[in-house]
């Protein structure tokens, strides 16, 4: 009977801490819950390398946006000019800002497969399929006015 406690307790100890992500669109879910963006950097960080991978993503997304909208922005502004005034329309400015629009493709095309690939590490950690839990675990010594006793975390 022992036997089968501590195989049942173990069993749902084990459940408890394997919360999968899912990405469904766009949005981020674990167990079903939808979980917002602030938050999942929290739980990416029980992994290093899906938090790297993660951050990675959310750069590209960032510096791609960037020039994606800068470069629009030079284009509409250059046409509202040559509408407004007697300039000829395609300036320099039309074509920095198609050239930043064409460096933006690029870098924007990579994110999601960088997203994915994060989640999917997250998950194969969470599964059990790494070798080694070694970086997670974490153990300490702690005291306070109660006593002396240890802090587990992983």
């Amino acid at each position: 009977m022992k036997k089968i406690l501590l195989l049942l307790s173990l069993s749902i100890t084990s459940l408890v801490f394997s919360q999968q992500i899912e990405l469904r669109d766009k949005k981020f879910y674990i167990d079903g819950e939808h979980i917002y963006k602030h938050k999942i950097t929290e739980t990416l960080a029980a992994n290093p390398e899906a938090l790297q991978l993660y951050k990675k993503s959310k750069r590209k997304e960032s510096i791609g946006g960037l020039l994606l909208g800068a470069g629009a922005g030079l284009i509409i502004g250059d046409v509202v000019k040559g509408l407004v005034s007697d300039v000829d329309y395609p300036s320099g400015f039309t074509y920095v800002g198609a050239g930043l629009i064409a460096v933006s493709i690029p870098i924007l095309s990579g994110r999601t497969k960088i997203l994915n690939k994060s989640i999917d590490t997250y998950n194969d950690s969470v599964k059990g399929n790494s070798p080694t839990l070694g970086y997670n675990f974490d153990l300490k010594v702690i005291t306070n006015q109660n006593g002396i006793g240890f802090n587990m975390t992983f």
